[in-house]
């Protein structure tokens, strides 16, 4: 079979209960010219068994596991591995398209060249309904993009709602050292070299429940914490290091200040709010890296408060244990 136009890239981990209605959304496509590999992470449940009926009865189905599981991101990027299509397309495995997506998305690509990346409208479904509509549609120049969405959070989407081109792959894979924004500094990267283009219109649907990785990370204190650093140290380093290839304090002083500065807000919110915890404190690994992260944000008043609240804690900690 020659090269499909479209690759489309399904991670999975047990969600073999789901699984079923992801494919059947990307096979309902009015748009047919398409791959669709799923990309198994040595699920325990029947995910194979599931996929396995569906490549029997279509050659554009294909199949791959993991020997072990390597981790959400590092199973994105083995997916890219064995895409061949021109264009990039995940759906996570409990989420699904609207009929007409594959159709819109590949049109906008190929009407313009100098669009890189690609979103649209999108909704929740499951336990929770609602519409999620950017902040801004049709064509958006590359730093606008860029800065709007490390103002505002990752409104570009979840994989399952963006395309990229795979020739732009030589930007580099999904950065496994962020543990919750590696998607969205994905899509940034991208529009290093493109625009982006907002699709007005839903044509993916987000399922929320209770076996999201994302609903485990936010309900364990210590990541959140540990999240919360990283991402404030990431809008630093695009706005000052130029990640993204753009001199984005240049472009907009104004907008580049306020990033900045509600990045160091939540530093200092993120101090105060863990100072009453001992759990998210000890998982803030050392007083070494503390040191060295927290003397770029802080006052030498408040820095010097932390590290002595942190300090007390873990004596009292150390004293704790040590009577148990």
């Amino acid at each position: 079979m020659a090269n499909p136009k479209v690759s489309v890239l399904i991670p999975a981990y047990n969600y073999a209960h789901y699984l079923g209605e992801a494919i059947e959304s990307v096979l309902a496509q009015t748009y047919g010219d398409f791959e669709i590999i799923v990309m198994d992470n040595c699920s325990e449940d029947n995910t194979e068994e599931v996929v396995r009926s569906y490549t029997e009865k279509d050659a554009r189905v294909l199949y791959f596991k993991n020997s072990s599981n390597i981790g959400m991101y590092r199973n994105y990027n083995q997916s890219l591995l064995y895409a061949s299509g021109e264009y990039i397309k995940f759906l996570n495995a409990d989420d699904t398209f609207e009929p007409t997506l594959l159709e819109k998305f590949v049109n906008v690509m190929e009407s313009d060249p100098s669009i890189s990346v690609v979103t649209s409208y999108r909704k929740h479904f499951g336990s929770k309904n609602d519409i999620l509509i950017p902040p801004h549609k049709g064509r958006i120049e590359a730093r606008e993009a860029i800065l709007s969405s490390l103002r505002y959070g990752n409104w570009i989407g979840e994989p399952t709602t963006v395309m990229i081109r795979r020739v732009n792959l030589n930007l580099g894979l999904f950065d496994i050292s962020l543990l919750m924004f590696a998607d969205q500094d994905m899509w940034l990267r991208h529009l290093r070299v493109g625009d982006l283009y907002v699709i007005d219109e839903v044509l993916s649907s987000f399922r929320i429940h209770e076996e999201q990785g994302t609903v485990h990370l936010n309900s364990d204190q210590g990541k959140r914490a540990f999240n919360a650093l990283q991402y404030a140290e990431y809008r630093r380093n695009a706005i000052l290091n130029h990640r993204f290839g753009y001199d984005l304090y240049a472009a907009d002083v104004r907008r580049s200040r306020r990033i900045l500065r509600d990045a160091s807000k939540s530093i200092v919110k993120l101090i105060k709010r863990q100072q009453t915890s001992d759990n998210a404190l000890m998982y803030l690994y050392s007083l070494k890296f503390l040191t060295r992260f927290f003397r770029v944000w802080l006052t030498p008043a408040l820095f010097l408060s932390f590290i002595d609240t942190l300090k007390a804690k873990r004596k009292n900690f150390k004293q704790t244990h040590n009577e148990e």
